[in-house]
């Protein structure tokens, strides 16, 4: 009798533990669905910006400004501390 009940028990655990994977399983699937449609609707959009780009001849400067140059800008910097780094350890 005393087994009867345990196994009782772990059949309402394992069913408890199997609802709780199905509604996982479900929300990973609709947190994939959307990820899904976000990733066409970004693609679209890049198109779109693209060929409007190449219809009126633009570049990313045109369209961004700015944004080329902090850019360049930031890689200077990392040069420039790259290099302070290369002089200092090779002084040493």
């Amino acid at each position: 009798m005393h087994s009867l009940k345990l196994l009782e028990q772990q059949k309402a655990e394992l069913d408890l533990k199997i609802s709780q994977s199905l509604e996982i399983a479900k929300k990973m699937s609709l947190d994939l669905e959307q990820a899904r449609v976000r990733h066409q609707a970004i693609e679209r959009g890049t198109s779109e910006i693209k060929s409007v780009m190449e219809k009126y001849n633009l570049s990313q400067e045109d369209i961004f400004p700015g944004a080329a140059s902090k850019a360049m800008a930031a890689n200077k910097v990392e040069s420039k501390t790259l290099a302070e780094m290369r002089q200092y350890f090779n002084r040493r």
